[in-house]
């Protein structure tokens, strides 16, 4: 009997896969067996995560395909369009992963509005719009599916400066459960991961700075900084047969965070 976590054979296309959490899950799911399609902005970053990947798998003869395609999600009119692209030349994916997002940290009462905007474009509506355009491909062809969104600690809380980040993954969350109770008829589960503070580069000002890092390590009960690692296990399981019965589930690693004072 195969693992339930076992992804071999399937397709899995990751957003923000050239750093941080978009690619510690892809290294994830390609050591699970999946197929990946790592999707960011920046090419040549981009290619240097793919390269070390193939190399990783071919190191431990695991032969399977890492492709990469470039893709701005925020530039929500070429979506479509850059779907249909993937579908073409790849096949179907089978598993979403919604892990592209980004802050602009800002006290409300100063913050550009435009700062506001932005957020629920790329945090939000590029998820909402990248999970409809995989889910309909799978309706259409009456294929099960796994979307796992990307949502945050300030999907259940918040701190000073945060208001337009939090605002953004409140919705992530609340989207999830959303499309969850209206796909599970097509077995599409829809999930979401909600990491707790993780060293990547776009929380590196907080990493660098002594007094926040003390704080996350005596806040935190297991007393570190999360790395893109510890997301790759969940990820493999809502992406897997391992979940089947799991949907509009907001998954918080944090080491700890939410269950302490």
């Amino acid at each position: 009997m195969s693992s339930p976590f076992d992804l071999s054979g399937k397709l899995a296309l990751i957003t923000g896969a050239s750093r941080g959490i978009g690619a510690g899950i892809a290294r994830g799911l390609a050591h699970a067996g999946a197929n990946v399609i790592l999707v960011a902005r920046g090419e040549a970053e981009l290619e240097a995560v793919a390269a070390a990947l193939r190399l990783e798998l071919s190191a431990r003869a695991e032969f399977h395909n890492v492709w990469t395609s470039i893709c701005d999600i925020g530039e929500l009119a070429r979506l479509p369009g850059w779907y249909a692209e993937q579908l073409s030349q790849y096949g179907t994916p089978q598993i979403l992963i919604n892990a592209a997002g980004t802050t602009r940290r800002g006290m409300a009462l100063e913050q550009p509005l435009t700062d506001f905007e932005y957020l629920q474009r790329v945090n939000v509506t590029a998820t909402y719009e990248l999970a409809r355009l995989f889910a309909r491909e799978l309706v259409a062809k009456n294929l099960p599916g796994k979307v796992v969104n990307i949502a945050s600690l300030m999907t259940f809380a918040s701190r000073p400066g945060t208001a337009a980040y939090t605002a953004s993954k409140g919705a992530v969350g609340q989207l999830t459960k959303a499309l969850a109770i209206e796909w599970a008829k097509h077995r599409i589960q829809v999930n979401a991961i909600a990491p707790g503070y993780i060293a990547t580069s776009l929380t590196q000002p907080l990493v660098a700075d002594p007094q926040f890092t003390a704080w996350v390590e005596q806040r935190c009960p297991t007393g570190r900084w999360g790395t893109p690692d510890d997301l790759a296990g969940p990820a493999v399981f809502l992406s897997s047969a391992a979940s089947d019965f799991v949907t509009g589930q907001i998954l918080a690693v944090d080491g700890g965070w939410l269950a302490g004072l």
